[in-house]
């Protein structure tokens, strides 16, 4: 308890508190020309404080950690409003001692942002299975999009719980608007555009995001020192990876059933591979890549360079899926090189 106050402290004393006081002092009418000097430097000195926290929720938000399947609506990746409160965490505490209170503050915004991720793809599974079920889908592959889901709540519930210790925050999920709006768009009809709907995002939200997730969080495991980060990395790490394997079951289910038209959404995703790019890592400030490995952050060049993996891995499979093309319709492959 006394280390989650020295967060809290932490960025209330050096961020929001000098700035407010700096600024009564610069403005005050009666204040000294010293008084004012000093007042200036307060406000300074905070408010780079509170815009390097400001910056480090933004980049680490727009950044990468686990992610898994993305929560599309309206075309845009949706996720809850950060909140406090309860119902969204498990009882795990990682190893505390020896971080400073920026460290944690870094590490917190990073599991908070792997929280959210983590938590938008339940409803995405959901989605998901309304959508099979709309195309009349067997009952196997409704029942693993309902054992992903529940996965992905035990995740989210992990990712809590470690954003909750280090930050010392109570975070949990917040509303998320935007899902109700979508749920009273009508189910699918079974178009064509639906089938390539379906196979274009099993392979770029299902095969080929949650099978980075799922070498992103094993690598992770693999460098991280602390063992609570290294068992909850492998436990994600390995259920992604079953996910993964759902996006390849859906897809055979499309090629099986949607004829030409899902054949030919898979040919048009494949284009789309290689400009798929590694989530970002961005740099921060007073902390270095060692520390974010020891902790089951991977650098830049680790993601970018598991990202080329996985698209090659990806691209092979899918490709041993499609019937041969004609040498017109081959398309060059663009090269990561």
């Amino acid at each position: 308890m006394e280390s989650a106050s020295g967060v809290l402290l932490f960025i209330f004393v050096c961020g929001p508190l000098p700035l407010v006081w700096g600024l009564k002092l610069l403005l005050s009418r009666g204040s000294s020309s010293l008084a004012r000097f000093a007042g200036a430097v307060l406000a300074l000195g905070g408010g780079a404080v509170t815009g390097l926290v400001a910056w480090l929720i933004h980049d680490l938000s727009t950044g990468g950690f686990t992610k898994g399947r993305v929560l599309r609506l309206q075309g845009r990746a949706r996720v809850a409003r950060r909140a406090i409160g309860k119902g969204w965490a498990d009882d795990t505490v990682p190893e505390l001692s020896g971080l400073s209170a920026w460290q944690r503050t870094v590490l917190g915004e990073a599991w908070l942002y792997s929280a959210g991720m983590e938590h938008a793809s339940v409803p995405a599974f959901s989605k998901l299975s309304l959508k099979l079920s709309a195309l009349g889908a067997p009952s196997a592959l409704l029942e693993d999009c309902h054992l992903a889901a529940l996965d992905e709540v035990r995740h989210a519930r992990r990712c809590f719980a470690m954003a909750r210790a280090y930050s010392g925050m109570p975070w949990t999920a917040g509303m998320l608007p935007e899902l109700a709006q979508a749920a009273s768009q009508p189910l699918p009809a079974g178009t064509e555009n639906d089938w390539a709907r379906l196979v274009r995002g099993s392979l770029l939200d299902g095969c080929l995001s949650e099978g980075l997730a799922s070498r992103v969080a094993e690598e992770g495991a693999r460098q991280a020192t602390d063992p609570v980060v290294r068992e909850t990395l492998s436990v994600i790490a390995e259920d992604e990876g079953r996910h993964a394997e759902l996006g390849w079951d859906v897809i055979d289910f499309a090629l099986e059933r949607g004829g030409g038209s899902a054949r030919e959404a898979l040919r048009q995703a494949l284009t789309e591979l290689a400009s798929r790019e590694a989530p970002a890592m961005p740099p921060i400030p007073g902390v270095d890549e060692a520390f974010l490995a020891r902790n089951g952050l991977l650098p830049q060049a680790e993601l970018g360079r598991l990202m080329r993996l996985c698209v090659e891995s990806t691209r092979a499979r899918a490709e041993a899926l499609l019937p041969p093309s004609s040498p017109r319709d081959v398309e060059p492959r663009l090269s990561f090189q």
